[in-house]
């Protein structure tokens, strides 16, 4: 389908899912940075330490996952529903223009601005 219509080159490009990758990266490097400062801060994690080996670092790891995982848990959320709109858009967008006009003129304009010369529907 996609072939058909000339989508190869948004499909190929994937940027959508590599900002949101992106993101969920930014978030988790925050939440172990977050986790540093409340080690630094607090006592919480006092119990832990053995060996006088460096506590920050693991705080920081375990921060970087968790965040990493729960924020590309709500992205995955959103690149499905960015990819929804996209098959939708190519395969039914006469359908598309008669119940979201503005929004079809809107991804229209952007599509032939980034593909000028592609014919579209």
């Amino acid at each position: 389908m996609f072939k058909d219509r000339g989508w190869e080159a948004i499909i190929a490009d994937d940027l959508v899912g590599m900002v949101l990758f992106m993101v969920s990266l930014i978030v988790g490097l925050l939440t172990g940075a977050g986790g540093i400062l409340i080690e630094d801060k607090t006592d919480w994690f006092d119990s832990f330490q053995e060996n006088g080996a460096d506590l920050r670092i693991v705080v920081f790891i375990l921060g970087l996952i968790i965040g990493l995982l729960l924020c590309s848990i709500v992205m995955s959320v959103i690149a499905s529903s960015v990819n929804t709109a996209i098959v939708l858009f190519a395969e039914a967008p006469a359908e598309f223009e008669k119940n979201y006009p503005a929004l079809s003129r809107e991804m229209r304009e952007a599509y032939l601005r980034a593909h000028p010369g592609c014919a579209i529907g």
